[in-house]
C-alpha cells in the first residue's frame, strides 16, 4: 500500500512549526511512519521575532543555510527607562531570521528525512480511542497510533482531546509586532557597526518591548502579561513613539499573538495516545521570550517517547509519563528560574531600575546573558553565578543605607 493511501500512521503531528517539524524529522529518523500536518499553505508566514540562538542551532543534526540567516547581531543594548546597558561579543549572539522562510526549512528537512507532509490541511478534531486516534479535518480524517500536538497556544489538538480548553490570563503574555521596512542601509544605520539588537523595558507593565534587525527591516515588538493589558495598540504606539529613530518610517499595521509564558503556564502535556510540544504546552521562557530553542528541545524528546510507545506498545497516559518527566528534568527548573527573575523585575512589580543597577554592570551576569543565549549557561547555573549580586539587590529592596 501507498504511504498516501496508508490506513494507519505510527505518529501524527499537528503543526509544523519549529516543533511540530523537529518532532516529525526526529520520529521519522527513528523509523516511525509519520504524517506531518499543517493547516496553512507553505511559505506562510508567522508572528515571531524570529531570533534563533546558537544553542538552538545545537540540537539540529543539520546546518541552517546562510541565506535563511538575515543579520547575526553580535551584541545587544538592553533599555531601562533613560538608561542603556550595552553587551558586546565577537561571535553572534543570535541568528535573526524571517520565519515564513525557517518554517519552510524545518518542514522540508522533516519531509527529507521521510515524514508525509501535507499542508493547506486545518485539523478541526482530535480523539483518541482505544486503538488508536483519529484526526479530523475538513475533507477527511486519518489514523494513527499517536498524536503530537505541535499546532500553537491555541490549536485544536489540547482543546478537543481535553487537556485544556483555555489560558488564563495570568500564563500568557500578548504580544502586538510589526515589520517596518527601513531598507538595508536603514537596518544598518539602526544597528551600528556593533551590530545591536534592542530590547527596552519600562515601555510596558508586566512586559517589554524589542527592535530586531533582519535584512531589509526592524521587527518591532511590544509585550504585556495578558492580565495587565488594557489598551494594546496604544501600548504599541506608544513604544513606537518613545524611539525618535523610528519615527521618520511608515509603520505598517501591527498584528499580535499570545506567547505562554514558562514557568507560570500550568497545563497538562499528555493524555491517552497524545502529547503536546511547543507553544501548545507552554513550552516558551518567561525572562528573554525565548520558544523555538525549548520547542525543537521539547518536540525532540516527544518523538523518542513517542518511538518508544510504539516499540512497547503503550500509549496510555501512565506510560507517556515519562515524556512530561524528561522534559520537567531537561527544562523545568529553568523555566521556573527564569520565571522567578522575570517576577521580581517586571512581570509582577517593575523594579528594573534596581536590578539593572545591581546585576547589569556585572561583569558576571554579561557572561550569563551570553551563556544564556549559546547554551554553555543554563538558568538553574545563574543562580549560582550572580548570588553575591542577589544578596546585594535583595538587601536594597530592604532599605539598607548601604545598598540603597
Amino acid at each position: 500500500m501507498s504511504r498516501r493511501g496508508r490506513i494507519l500512521y505510527d505518529l501524527i503531528v499537528v503543526g509544523a512549526g519549529p516543533a511540530g517539524s523537529s518532532a516529525a524529522r526526529t520520529a521519522a529518523k527513528l523509523g516511525l511512519e509519520t504524517l506531518l500536518l499543517e493547516k496553512e499553505n507553505f511559505p506562510r508566514n508567522k508572528l515571531c521575532g524570529g531570533g534563533v540562538t546558537p544553542k538552538v542551532l545545537k540540537l539540529f543534526d543539520f546546518q541552517l543555510p546562510e541565506e535563511l540567516i538575515e543579520c547575526a547581531p553580535r551584541s545587544t543594548r538592553i533599555h531601562v527607562g533613560k538608561s542603556t546597558f550595552s553587551f558586546q561579543t565577537n561571535s553572534p549572539l543570535v541568528y535573526m531570521t524571517s520565519r515564513i522562510n525557517f518554517d519552510k526549512f524545518l518542514a522540508e528537512k522533516a519531509s527529507e528525512a521521510g515524514a508525509e507532509l501535507r499542508a493547506g490541511v486545518p485539523v478541526l478534531r482530535v480523539k483518541s480511542g482505544e486503538s488508536y486516534s483519529e484526526v479530523s479535518t475538513r475533507d477527511c480524517s486519518y489514523k494513527s497510533r499517536m498524536v503530537i500536538g505541535a499546532d500553537g497556544i491555541g490549536g485544536s489538538t489540547a482543546r478537543t482531546t481535553g487537556l485544556y480548553s483555555t489560558w488564563n490570563p495570568e500564563e500568557v503574555a500578548y504580544a502586538i509586532e510589526s515589520e517596518i521596512p527601513v531598507g538595508e542601509n536603514g537596518v544598518k544605520e539602526f544597528i551600528g557597526p556593533e551590530t545591536y539588537f534592542d530590547v527596552y523595558f519600562g515601555v510596558s507593565q508586566a512586559g517589554y518591548g524589542w527592535v530586531f534587525p533582519k535584512g531589509d527591516h526592524l521587527t518591532v515588538g511590544v509585550g504585556c502579561r495578558l492580565s495587565k493589558l488594557r489598551d494594546a495598540q496604544s501600548l504599541f504606539d506608544g513604544f513606537i513613539q518613545s524611539i525618535p529613530e523610528l519615527s521618520r518610517y511608515d509603520m505598517p499595521k501591527p498584528q499580535a499573538h499570545l506567547i505562554p509564558l514558562g514557568g507560570a503556564a500550568k497545563v497538562s502535556t499528555i493524555s491517552n495516545r497524545v502529547m503536546l510540544a511547543g507553544d501548545s504546552a507552554g513550552f516558551a521562557e518567561p525572562l528573554l521570550g525565548e520558544g523555538i530553542y525549548f520547542a525543537v528541545w521539547g518536540a525532540q524528546i516527544a518523538a523518542q517517547v513517542a518511538a518508544q510507545a510504539c516499540e512497547e506498545g503503550r500509549f496510555d497516559a501512565s506510560f507517556l509519563k515519562s515524556y512530561h518527566e524528561r522534559w520537567r528534568k531537561e527544562f523545568g527548573t529553568d523555566f521556573d528560574v527564569a520565571y522567578h527573575v522575570a517576577c521580581f523585575s517586571y512581570l509582577e512589580q517593575y523594579d528594573m531600575d534596581r536590578v539593572a543597577r545591581f546585576f547589569f554592570k556585572e561583569k558576571k551576569m554579561q557572561e550569563c546573558m551570553v551563556g544564556l543565549m549559546n547554551g554553555s549557561v543554563r538558568y538553574r547555573d545563574v543562580r549560582r553565578k550572580i548570588a553575591w549580586p542577589y544578596v546585594k539587590y535583595s538587601l536594597s529592596k530592604l532599605g539598607l543605607p548601604f545598598y540603597s
